[in-house]
């Protein structure tokens, strides 16, 4: 009885479901105190505080490797810490390489209002109201005809407003194509991104010479995933890993392709004609 209640929550249950004799209990949905406990642990004192969290709450070790690194490498300090010297002011002043002074909003500088061409698409006719919706699946089977050029399509074809959330974004041809609405055909584009995947993103602009004046009627925000804070301040964000697009109101393009790897074509892509 007394090892019972001292096991670990996941612990327990697993040893629950790999024995033959003990009735299926009613699902818990209840936090977990032991991963919390070792989650902070890990957060402030690394893995070894990890461990030893662990062996003490009697639980089991429940992250992956690669999430151990992450939640290690993305720890944030407390707002209360001292920033490092010109901190604040460097980074704003890393934006000004691109001149960014119009509507449009860079990732980094992202906390302001929205610029005003996005309040056009509130007032625009939306003919998905007025028609049945269908969706179809693709799947990668053509290698002449890949989904990487099934989003490019959707681009091109787009003739009002565009919506694009990725992770990471650095597909120089994917962005011509953006940019080429944009600038040539006077679509609205909102380019949404992960913010750890801003950097990459900034390098890519970098590049190829991306400037304020290339990037008419274009909004570019990032945005964070849920963050866990520990009791003592230190915290890490998420990932956003969704990617869809979004054209006219009509069509919806969601997958799981990544423009972040040329190579990576042999995936599953979602087209919702609303």
């Amino acid at each position: 009885m007394s090892l019972s209640r001292h096991m670990g929550k996941i612990r327990k249950r697993l040893e629950d479901v790999k024995s033959r004799w003990v009735r299926p209990a009613r699902t818990d949905f209840s936090d977990n105190e032991s991963a919390r406990l070792a989650t902070d642990a890990l957060l402030d004192g690394g893995p070894e505080a990890y461990w030893q969290t662990l062996s003490q709450e009697s639980e089991v070790d429940f992250l992956s490797s690669v999430e151990a690194q992450y939640i290690q490498a993305q720890a944030k300090e407390p707002p209360c810490a001292p920033e490092t010297p010109g901190g604040a002011e460097a980074g704003a002043k890393g934006l000004d390489s691109y001149s960014l002074q119009s509507g449009t909003y860079f990732p980094v500088a992202s906390e302001g209002s929205e610029p005003t061409l996005l309040h056009t698409w509130a007032s625009a006719e939306k003919p998905y109201l007025k028609e049945k919706s269908s969706a179809t699946v693709y799947f990668q089977t053509d290698k002449h005809s890949n989904i990487r050029d099934l989003v490019r399509r959707c681009i091109t074809r787009t003739s009002q407003v565009l919506a694009i959330l990725m992770d990471v974004f650095t597909d120089v041809e994917i962005f011509c194509d953006i940019l080429e609405a944009a600038n040539k055909r006077g679509v609205f584009v909102c380019v949404l991104l992960d913010q750890g995947g801003v950097k990459l993103f900034q390098e890519m602009c970098d590049k190829v010479q991306i400037s304020d004046s290339h990037l008419k009627n274009i909004s570019i925000r990032s945005v964070e995933a849920e963050v866990y804070c520990a009791k003592s301040g230190r915290k890490f964000a998420g990932q956003i890993q969704e990617k869809f697009i979004i054209s006219d109101w009509r069509y919806v393009l969601s997958g799981s392709y990544r423009t972040q790897k040329c190579t990576d074509y042999n995936r599953r892509l979602n087209l919702l004609i609303l």
